[in-house]
């Protein structure tokens, strides 16, 4: 196993990721020190690969879970746990840093995930202290940090110019998001990531290869920067940008050589 500073020292590219790396770390220590839980801030999918590559190096994956109020999550906190705790009971809702709360809108109103995240970061908070923003019929499901649900209820009154309420509900409440789906098939040269995604995206090889060297392309949300790694069914694939997508399933050979290959994109 590497240090901490090894590690750090490793992954992080500027003076944020090392912050981020050394909060985590934090964490995690007072965890296995004071004997509780303790948690991160919220982690876009950049930092919960940073989070996740750190904990592995240093073996403190054995005592962290990620999560974010169900299991697609796309914005999570790290739960640090103690020895007597397990990954199981760290994200029962009860032990949550975080909470739910409803914004019900007019059933004439129509609002979208910017009105939502516009108007909250119109109140000056910041984007970690939230987690996902679950749209549906009656308006939309915010996970944010325990230590913000009171401000927001206080402050949160409008978005999108349109007027809402607020109610603070239990975790397992949560109505899960309604996921749209078109689906299509193509052949690929091979199941490589660049070859799979540009296909999903309808992007050329070149440019996907370009978006995975950048580091916006993520594989089951985790950061994947080789355009040559493999993918398999059921593997997810997030492309920030151009949406999100997965592999269903492989089908044969072409006689080219070509592997036929089912996926869905979300809508």
């Amino acid at each position: 196993m590497k240090s901490q500073d090894e590690v750090i020292r490793a992954l992080a590219q500027n003076g944020q990721e090392k912050l981020l790396l050394q909060q985590f770390f934090d964490q995690y220590e007072r965890s296995q020190q004071r004997n509780y839980l303790t948690h991160t801030r919220f982690l876009d999918l950049r930092e919960r690969t940073l989070c996740v590559q750190a904990a592995q190096q240093t073996g403190a994956q054995n005592h962290t879970v990620f999560w974010g109020g169900y299991e697609q999550a796309e914005r999570v906190v790290a739960l640090c746990y103690p020895d007597y705790m397990t990954a199981q009971q760290a994200i029962e809702p009860e032990q949550s840093p975080f909470v739910l709360l409803r914004a019900c809108k007019s059933p004439t109103d129509t609002l979208s995930h910017r009105d939502y995240l516009g108007a909250l970061m119109g109140l000056g908070i910041e984007r970690a202290v939230l987690g996902d923003i679950v749209l549906h019929e009656d308006g939309a499901d915010l996970l944010v940090l325990e230590q913000m649900a009171e401000f927001i209820c206080m402050n949160f009154l409008r978005a999108g110019r349109k007027r809402i309420t607020l109610e603070r509900l239990p975790l397992t409440e949560l109505r899960l998001p309604q996921i749209q789906e078109t689906v299509g098939e193509g052949s690929v040269a091979s199941l490589r990531l660049d070859c799979v995604a540009a296909l999903m995206f309808r992007q050329s090889r070149g440019q996907m290869q370009q978006a995975i060297e950048k580091g916006l392309v993520f594989v089951n949300q985790m950061q994947c920067m080789k355009p040559d790694a493999e993918v398999m069914p059921g593997d997810r694939i997030t492309v920030r940008g151009l949406g999100r997508g997965r592999l269903i399933d492989c089908g044969g050979i072409s006689r080219k050589g070509r592997q036929f290959v089912q996926y869905a994109r979300t809508v």
